[in-house]
């Protein structure tokens, strides 16, 4: 079990040195991930209160690492703001919407439901 990522985590992950404008940058992106997470795994049906808070300590290791990497996208999506990567002489391409491995790590713990 763990607790959410910290701004340390998603830095090293995306192989970053510390720097203080870039750090505002990642966690920023590292909170949204962390809203989205918390949101996506829902609320307990008894107390109405989330499953996983911001400040949990029994986080599910798949759901830590989905955090991570969630976070990291939205950091990097910064350079394609209309959801396009330019390749040079290859094109553009376009980046989906969603991760399917966040995604993947999720739904253990908080299926996707269409209804």
């Amino acid at each position: 079990m763990a607790s959410w990522p910290d701004l340390k985590e998603v830095r090293t992950f995306l192989r970053l040195q510390p720097d203080a404008t870039e750090d505002g940058v990642i966690d920023t992106a590292r909170l949204g991930a962390i809203d989205y997470m918390i949101q996506r795994l829902g609320n307990d049906s008894t107390t109405g209160l989330p499953n996983y808070p911001s400040d949990t300590t029994s986080l599910p290791d798949a759901v830590h690492q989905a955090a991570v990497q969630a976070s990291a996208r939205l950091y990097r999506r910064r350079d394609s703001l209309d959801g396009t990567v330019g390749f040079g002489d290859l094109g553009v391409v376009r980046i989906g919407g969603r991760d399917f491995d966040v995604e993947r790590l999720l739904d253990t713990y908080a299926p996707l439901v269409f209804g």
